[in-house]
């Protein structure tokens, strides 16, 4: 197919919109997400010259998708207001604010390890919510403390959710999970690494880095560590697990003497305050935390999705036994555009429905349930309570993650995003790759979600990768670490921590606090991409 100025044009035409309406009139991506998927309905039918075969094949196969993707948000959400609900949430919180009063192993256990718990197991700019009120009630600046909880989480985006972003990635560039994930784990790795350090920078700026330098390359190191070994083996707990790996770690630092005086409060603190003298922001709201359940029950639902997972996945026949109950899975042949651009033969992504992810969120959900309701502390009405939250936080991404897929389907199978590809690598050439996790912020930044981001590019960077003749895994690697990262910048995910806070209006502030180390942090990525791809791993495919 020919790649012509007029065409890329209109193949950019779906994304350029997406882009005026979220970042030029403050549209949110469920308002947005639609508007991209009809400018790109009529591009594919009136410039691309797609039949209505090919747009009804193509929007079954983003419909079996998104279903795909949904089916762990829906059950993310479903298991952390479980928790919530009964307290659980603040009581885990509680534990760990008990174990020190040093400011930055406070940092390390709230603003990084316990939002990467959450990010694991939530996601939705559940950290933020959850962690900056802490935070800002253990003494920390209100503007940092939004801006640690968004930092500190970010890294581990892609993983996170039970690695709902990850199985985007994997489903929008058709590369097998299984050679994708060692590669997305190190960039991702390397990623928390860097968050870990700015997090303890953006408190205290080189004064703090350089007193907590080794707790915080202990805890950072460990996570990553934990992270890129996890993903390789089941990804849907890598973010999970490294969260409480890092949990562990830091309250074993706090038991150390050398980590935990109080000339090391009295020296790490700058413009924070000790959570028991008054907040130095009145107008910010602190969370005042009690531990209204003992650790290990609050944590028994996520115990059981450990155990689950164990035992669907080492126990011989148990998953396969799952997969056999019910699977979503559509079939099609081979279809072309009038241009010629042909769409093989094959079949849509394949979905579980009682071996899915998804699954094992809704069964540990269930146990947790009754576990809770058996000790006492599942009282009437919750359940309803529960169901109202978990509607109200799905419906919007629901609708923002469905619209942009099926845009991203039809892109690709109407010849849009290899149009698209081709002239960004004939403008670029081999300097591109540099930019690849800039795209992926762009992505988290436009859409205030990684998984958006790599429905919207991880075609778009694997079509780019092929043209230029690098490695697509480590292309769509670096997207993803990218987006995973953009996340620190999401206005979505700035107004839920501000909001929360009762900073609204000052937005700008945390941004601009946030900025510097997500771009700066994007070109690194950048750059070891290039690297890998041009020198370390020419003969990656």
């Amino acid at each position: 197919m020919e790649v012509n100025v007029f065409r890329w044009i209109c193949a950019s035409l779906p994304i350029l919109a997406i882009l005026v309406l979220m970042i030029g009139f403050k549209w949110s991506a469920s308002k947005a997400g639609p508007i991209g998927f009809f400018v790109a309905l009529i591009g594919a039918l009136v410039v691309f010259k797609a039949d209505f075969h090919l747009l009804a094949n193509s929007n079954a196969k983003g419909f079996v998708m998104a279903f795909y993707v949904l089916y762990i948000v829906w059950g993310a959400l479903l298991l952390y207001n479980v928790v919530d609900v009964t307290g659980g949430i603040e009581s885990i919180g509680a534990t760990f604010i008990e174990m020190t009063r040093n400011k930055i192993l406070q940092l390390l256990m709230i603003g990084f390890a316990f939002v990467t718990f959450l990010q694991g197991v939530a996601g939705f700019g559940v950290p933020v919510a959850v962690g900056a009120p802490l935070l800002i009630g253990m003494g920390f600046d209100p503007v940092s403390a939004v801006a640690i909880a968004l930092i500190g989480h970010a890294w581990a985006v892609t993983f996170g959710d039970m690695a709902a972003s990850f199985a985007s990635l994997q489903q929008a560039t058709g590369l097998p999970a299984a050679d994708l994930a060692p590669w997305c784990g190190f960039f991702i790795a390397l990623a928390g690494i860097f968050c870990g350090m700015f997090a303890v920078h953006a408190y205290g700026g080189m004064k703090s880095l350089r007193q907590g330098l080794v707790p915080t390359l202990a805890v950072s190191l460990s996570m990553s560590i934990a992270l890129w070994f996890i993903a390789q083996w089941e990804p849907t707990l890598a973010t999970f697990l490294s969260g409480i790996v890092g949990m562990l770690v830091t309250a074993l630092l706090a038991r150390a003497k050398v980590f935990n005086t109080e000339e090391a409060i009295n020296a790490s603190f700058s413009s924070t305050v000790l959570s028991n003298t008054p907040n130095p922001n009145p107008g910010a709201k602190g969370k005042v935390v009690t531990k209204k359940l003992p650790f290990n029950l609050a944590f028994a639902p996520y115990y059981s999705l450990i155990v689950i997972v164990l035992l669907v996945k080492f126990i011989p026949g148990v998953e396969d036994w799952l997969k056999g109950l019910l699977v979503l899975k559509l079939k099609f042949g081979e279809y072309s555009t009038g241009l010629g651009w042909i769409t093989p033969a094959g079949s849509s992504t394949s979905v579980g429905i009682f071996s899915h992810a998804g699954a094992f969120l809704v069964y540990a959900s269930i146990v947790g349930v009754l576990i809770y309701r058996a000790k006492g502390v599942w009282k009437p009405g919750m359940l309803k309570t529960v169901l109202s939250k978990v509607v109200k936080g799905g419906v919007s991404s629901s609708i923002a993650t469905t619209s942009m897929v099926l845009m991203a389907f039809m892109m690709v199978e109407s010849g849009m995003t290899y149009t698209l590809a081709k002239g960004v690598a004939n403008a670029f050439g081999s300097i591109y790759p540099i930019f690849i996790p800039l795209v992926g912020v762009l992505g988290a930044f436009m859409t205030g979600s990684n998984t958006n981001s790599n429905v919207m590019f991880g075609a778009f960077q694997v079509q780019i990768a092929k043209i230029l003749g690098i490695s697509t895994l480590i292309s769509a690697a670096a997207q993803t670490a990218g987006g995973s990262i953009g996340s620190m910048l999401a206005p979505s995910k700035v107004i839920v921590g501000t909001s929360t806070v009762g900073l609204t209006g000052r937005e700008g502030e945390v941004i601009g606090k946030t900025l510097k180390y997500c771009v700066t942090l994007a070109l690194i990525l950048g750059v070891i991409a290039w690297c890998m791809l041009f020198i370390l791993y020419k003969h990656v495919y």
